[in-house]
């Protein structure tokens, strides 16, 4: 499991690497799916991303991660020691 945290400071940098993120996924003829963190509490995110693995998605971006949610996905990543979720990679947008 791959995961990239992208601090949104209200700058449009966060806005830049969304953009950067989809234009590349559509030029591997890809999709990345999106999770807005504001609708789970910090165990219920882990659950939704982990449903949306075994859905088949590989690659997701969480908009408005708070600093909890986004250590509950790290430390969720901490414990994937079988490498069952090898193939999948997860962008957090920490909202400020």
């Amino acid at each position: 499991m791959q995961i990239q945290v992208i601090n949104d400071q209200g700058q449009g940098d966060s806005t830049a690497e969304i953009r950067r993120l989809n234009t590349a996924a559509a030029e591997c003829e890809s999709e990345i799916r999106t999770v807005f963190a504001e609708a789970y509490a910090n165990a219920g995110l882990v659950d939704a991303l982990e449903i949306r693995f075994n859905r088949g998605d590989r690659e997701i971006l969480v908009m408005n991660c708070s600093r909890v949610q986004a250590q509950a996905v790290l430390e969720w990543q901490a414990c994937d020691e079988q490498g069952e979720f090898e193939s999948l990679v997860i962008h957090l947008v920490r909202s400020v």
